[in-house]
């Protein structure tokens, strides 16, 4: 009984669980966890790890690493362009709504003071870059330019999250093992590791509502 427990809490039986939803689903999740990840509600899921993930199961080929990449990068632009239309067309009224107030103001310091060549950097930083790119669309941004350094930041953003779950996909057969030997251990382990993604967000998320 106790060897079937440990077998059921084998950390292997969930990778091969998502291998399985990630073949059938994978780019879907994959387009929504980037998309997500760069919203205001990016806090609320582990998206770059979800990017990671796709880059895993690529380097097995149960997923075109070039469909992951593509996938990834679309969803991380659509939202800085749905970000731009937004403050395109309703000015402030989002930034006031939501009391982004002094993260606002940072971004248009850093738009006034270095142009849009800023957005290539500034729209990498997490749980601002969202509202960087509101900002320059509440600044009438020439949306070629915004377009093009977006694009930019989403597609350098997205490659390095699935590249280093493709790495790391390499040396599956050596992790699964490590898993295998650690039992109920690697259940711990992993517990350990979502705490921390889920301690940092929150921490992230306090400081934006905040304003800091």
């Amino acid at each position: 009984m106790f060897q079937g427990i440990i077998r059921l809490m084998n950390a292997v039986e969930l990778i091969k669980l998502l291998e399985g939803i990630y073949s059938e689903y994978g780019y879907s999740i994959i387009f929504l966890a980037s998309f997500i990840e760069i919203s205001p509600l990016g806090w609320a899921i582990p998206g770059g790890m979800l990017l990671a993930i796709g880059g895993f199961y690529a380097y097995s080929g149960r997923l075109s690493l070039f469909g992951v990449l593509l996938f990834s990068w679309l969803g991380a632009w659509s939202t800085f362009i749905l970000a731009y239309l937004l403050g395109n067309s309703s000015g402030e009224a989002l930034i006031k709504r939501l009391k982004q107030e002094r993260i606002a103001e940072r971004a248009k310091t850093l738009l006034n003071k270095y142009g849009a060549p800023i957005l290539t950097t500034s729209l990498m930083a997490n749980f601002t870059r969202f509202w960087v790119a509101y900002i320059a669309g509440v600044q009438k941004f020439s949306f070629i330019k915004f377009l093009f350094y977006s694009g930019a930041a989403s597609l350098t953003w997205a490659s390095l999250m699935v590249v280093i779950g493709y790495l790391v996909g390499s040396e599956r057969l050596q992790l699964e093992g490590l898993l295998s030997k650690l039992g109920i251990l690697s259940w711990v382990l992993f517990a350990v590791a979502a705490y921390t993604v889920y301690f940092f967000s929150l921490r992230e998320f306090k400081n934006i509502k905040e304003g800091k």
